[in-house]
């Protein structure tokens, strides 16, 4: 760091002893902050949003629907409920495959876009305590099941020494 006539400090770069070395490859100039591949929301910003999606496009001054696409504007009663949120931008890969291109998303949606799969991981685990409830209880319709479930509860409770 070096010091210029005003009083200001100036950053001077070291070189590397070696020299200057070259790869071979070179980083491509950043095209400018990432957007959303789904709504085009741009990384670190702040967007103002409404409960029913749309989001404010402070570039284009414009507001946008979930998608990205141009949106009416909000009267104000429907502006009241505006929340500010932060964007981060990640790459998610939707698919198992690993040979699958992660594709940038932002946090809502990577959460569309999970919600379906969370949706069938959910059902699957429901009928999975279904099943096993099935195999050692009988069948949950049966008027009795709510007791058998009690009584075989309390018995463990009894074999395990507990109250």
């Amino acid at each position: 760091m070096g010091t210029d006539e005003g009083g200001k400090t100036s950053f001077q770069a070291r070189l590397d002893p070696l020299g200057p070395v070259d790869c071979g490859t070179q980083a491509a100039p950043a095209a400018g902050p990432e957007r959303c591949r789904d709504c085009g929301r741009k990384h670190g910003t702040i967007v103002r949003c409404l409960p029913d999606g749309r989001w404010f496009d402070a570039d284009e001054l414009t507001w946008r629907d979930r998608r990205g696409r141009s949106a009416k504007w909000p009267n104000v009663v429907e502006y009241a409920e505006v929340r500010d949120l932060p964007v981060s931008i990640r790459p998610v890969r939707l698919s198992a495959k690993p040979g699958a291109k992660p594709r940038s998303l932002c946090q809502r949606c990577q959460m569309v876009l999970e919600a379906a799969h969370n949706g069938v991981r959910r059902r699957l685990r429901a009928l999975s305590r279904c099943a096993l409830g099935d195999l050692f209880l009988g069948a949950y319709d049966q008027p009795d099941a709510i007791e058998r479930f009690t009584a075989s509860a309390c018995r463990r409770a009894r074999h395990l020494g507990q109250p």
